[in-house]
């Protein structure tokens, strides 16, 4: 599910939009040092944010129970977030396993997914721009310039079960990213256990228990 390959063609050229340059690479340290790489987003002043499956990543400060780390880095440029709006055209933005920066257009769907092996009952939601390896953790721009969630796993069309989610089945491809909400989520609860000596604050109602409370639904 993770991604290990590509799911698409992603252009190669950050040239067609200069806020897409915010985007950066990470590399392992501890006993992989350099050896494994991902891509990166600035959450605020002092804090970033990349995907939680790469590994040794250095100063790690809070993994998130869905597929997110905040480590210490200081800010070049601080970007703006948002949650995403269903149908809107976004642009995932990352690097390949060389370290060439790539990007690939589609559009949010409404879908929400859950990822076996990231845990936390963190409900992902979807895209369906291409992806490629090395661009987990890399930021999700919408039209605007703001950052609406991070990459973290594509889903292989062919393991869809169509009966069961034909809304998946009928995309063109599935691209899963963890939105601003579920990350600030995570900010949140890690300012609690920095204020509460480590403790765990109560988990809030998932996004997908929300929206089927919402009028209407």
């Amino acid at each position: 599910m993770l991604l290990s390959g590509c799911n698409g063609m992603p252009t190669s050229s950050f040239a067609s939009n200069p806020t897409y340059d915010q985007a950066f690479v990470v590399y392992s340290g501890g006993p992989l040092p350099l050896l494994l790489m991902a891509s990166a987003i600035q959450w605020n002043e002092d804090y970033a944010v990349t995907a939680k499956h790469t590994p040794f990543l250095p100063g790690v400060v809070h993994e998130g129970l869905g597929d997110v780390v905040f480590f210490r880095h200081k800010a070049k440029q601080i970007p703006q977030w948002r949650q995403f709006v269903p149908g809107e055209s976004v642009t995932a933005v990352g690097f390949n396993g060389l370290a060439m920066p790539m990007q690939g257009h589609g559009h949010a769907l409404t879908s929400l997914v859950r990822l076996p092996g990231t845990g936390g009952g963190v409900f992902y939601s979807v895209h369906d721009g291409p992806l490629v390896k090395g661009m987990s953790g890399g930021p999700l721009f919408a039209d605007d310039g703001k950052v609406v969630g991070i990459n973290v796993a594509y889903i292989d069309k062919d393991g869809i079960d169509a009966a069961r989610r034909p809304d998946l089945a009928k995309a063109k491809r599935i691209s899963v990213f963890m939105p601003y909400a579920e990350i600030d989520r995570e900010w949140q609860r890690y300012q609690y256990k920095l204020a509460h000596q480590g403790a765990e604050p109560k988990r809030p109602q998932p996004i997908a228990a929300l929206v089927a409370k919402a009028p209407g639904n």
